[in-house]
């Protein structure tokens, strides 16, 4: 009478084949969907820090400027003392993340100079423009 309990060595290495050659399948379809889920966290936070900015300039009436700095989104406020920090976005160190411009929007919602905030890594490119009404638009270029 044979023993039905456990797997023989047959049936372990036929299953260990499959395992790996189910992750050699999918290791490259997650590196291109975790590189994608990196740019759009840094997307999100960007356009989330700038609807900030117009939100804050129209309700305290004061003119608030956008910047990246060291890789984050800092808000400052002209409160008639010169520019103070009010609020940082951070963008993480995993993506590239670069302004031409410091936008400042004022207090009716308006900004200048208008300005395109580049989202970078592995040759992936989103820009966010931003018109001079204080709306945001996502581009993808590849």
């Amino acid at each position: 009478m044979k023993n039905s309990k456990g797997l023989t060595v047959m049936e372990l290495l036929v299953s260990v084949a499959l395992l790996a050659l189910v992750i050699v399948v999918t290791v490259p379809g997650l590196r291109s969907f975790f590189l994608r889920m990196e740019i759009h966290a840094a997307l999100r936070t960007v356009t989330v820090a700038l609807s900030t900015a117009r939100t804050t300039a129209i309700r305290d009436n004061l003119p608030v400027r956008a910047e990246v700095v060291d890789n984050c989104l800092q808000l400052s406020r002209d409160d008639g003392h010169g520019w103070r920090v009010i609020h940082r976005f951070e963008l993480g160190g995993k993506v590239a993340v670069r302004a031409n411009g410091r936008p400042v929007f004022s207090p009716l919602g308006f900004v200048s100079p208008l300005c395109t905030i580049t989202v970078e890594k592995e040759r992936r490119v989103r820009r966010v423009v931003l018109s001079m009404y204080g709306r945001l638009k996502v581009y993808d270029n590849g």
